[in-house]
């Protein structure tokens, strides 16, 4: 296997090459891009936590990883505010450049937990692709937080999903909402996405400036980069994913099987922490002070203003208006059933369940029963007042999805 960008670029339409064929390559893989951040043990009095840690902790000290983008939001703050350290934990964070790294280490057996795109879960418990790993998610790490950004030069060009005809654009991942839900954008102008549109699968950290060089002419990707590339004149925001789907999940947070466990009161302390510390970002009054964490421990690589402007929702666009969305993301992180249904059948339409097939609804259910943790997340939640009321249904690109019907919705 080739190794760093060479094996993430690599990582083709329909095909991971190589991922996780074994141990060896890759922990030489996940050497050579990830960031250890240092142990996250120290507690602050900024913070004061809602629950306590629970008696006889098994474990205290874990590995998880996390790529730099707002949607770890969670994982990032609590190590800043000392949380997981009020819950008895000494976490260590370990940043990645790009998802196929993330994928391979945790397949390795190289950290416990981690953040990860909202449908890797999935496709690595049921191996959809090469690399699998038991695992359980029981946390949705954000809600939307995501966008289309365009090239400054086709201002006033491209107002719709059928103008992206012949136009080149970014993706983070195959195994991500924002590739299956722009594939179904483009679909719903009319567009084959695979014939009609150049999709190119690049690092989220690459694609601003792709786009302000003329590599690209558009991306799908977290607002961190979506803002970024507003501050630096390169586009302005098409669109917010949210637009297409109020309260969609994008990344998640995983959970090793065999550690969650062998380790029941640690992977609790764990989920009360970030459960915590979830909610504490959510409220508006928190959001400015997130950012300001986050930019102090350089965790992200972006100033402070864009960092901002995203979790605050206050913005301008790069079309010469100022915004204000409050929901641009959110941190409500109850893993609701309808999410990965929905997910599922995207992928399934898209080529990327490998040789599985789900053709009823049980057959979703089932699938994502088996690696969504709802139990521990509404025992968590609950105590904490979040949301853990079972959606039941969702609504994508204007129309209703039923996730006990899922097969009737499609583009």
């Amino acid at each position: 296997m080739r190794t760093g960008e060479a094996a993430a670029s690599a990582l083709s339409r329909r095909r991971l090459l190589g991922l996780g064929a074994s141990a060896g390559a890759a922990t030489l893989l996940s050497a050579c891009s990830p960031t250890q951040t240092g142990t996250a043990g120290t507690a602050s009095a900024d913070f004061d936590p809602s629950l306590t840690a629970p008696a006889g902790l098994e474990k205290r000290t874990m590995t998880i990883g996390y790529v730099p983008i707002t949607c770890g939001t969670p994982i990032v703050t609590a190590a800043a505010l000392g949380v997981y350290a009020k819950y008895g934990l000494e976490v260590t964070l370990r940043r990645y450049t790009g998802w196929a790294e993330l994928w391979i280490a945790f397949v390795a057996g190289e950290l416990d937990a981690t953040q990860m795109l909202a449908p890797m879960p999935l496709a690595i418990h049921h191996n959809f692709a090469s690399g699998r790993r038991d695992l359980r998610l029981p946390f949705v790490t954000n809600t939307n937080g995501n966008g289309i950004t365009v090239a400054r030069s086709l201002l006033g060009k491209v107002k719709g999903p059928d103008d992206f005809a012949g136009l080149r654009v970014g993706l983070p991942f195959d195994y991500s909402v924002h590739s299956l839900l722009t594939r179904d954008y483009l679909a719903s102008g009319g567009l084959d996405p695979e014939q009609d549109v150049d999709l190119r699968i690049m690092r989220p950290a690459d694609m601003v400036t792709a786009l302000a060089v003329g590599e690209l002419d558009a991306f799908c990707l977290p607002d961190q980069f979506n803002q970024r590339a507003v501050a630096e004149g390169a586009g302005f925001i098409h669109l917010l994913t949210k637009d297409l789907w109020p309260g969609h999940p994008c990344c998640s947070f995983a959970v090793a099987e065999d550690f969650a466990a062998a380790n029941p009161n640690s992977y609790t302390a764990l989920l009360r922490a970030l459960g915590d510390v979830s909610l504490w970002i959510d409220e508006p009054a928190h959001r400015a002070e997130a950012a300001e964490l986050m930019t102090a421990g350089s965790a992200l690589g972006m100033p402070q203003p864009v960092l901002e402007a995203v979790l605050t929702g206050k913005f301008p666009d790069g079309t010469g208006k100022n915004r204000s969305v409050p929901d641009r993301i959110g941190f409500q992180p109850y893993p609701h059933e309808s999410f990965g249904v929905w997910m599922l059948d995207a992928m399934q339409r898209q080529d990327l369940t490998g040789d599985a097939e789900f053709t009823q609804a049980g057959d979703y259910a089932g699938a994502v029963n088996s690696v969504f943790d709802s139990h521990a997340a509404a025992d968590v939640l609950g105590s904490l007042g979040g949301d853990t009321a079972e959606h039941t249904s969702e609504t994508v690109l204007g129309r209703t999805f039923d996730p006990r019907r899922p097969k009737k919705w499609s583009f």
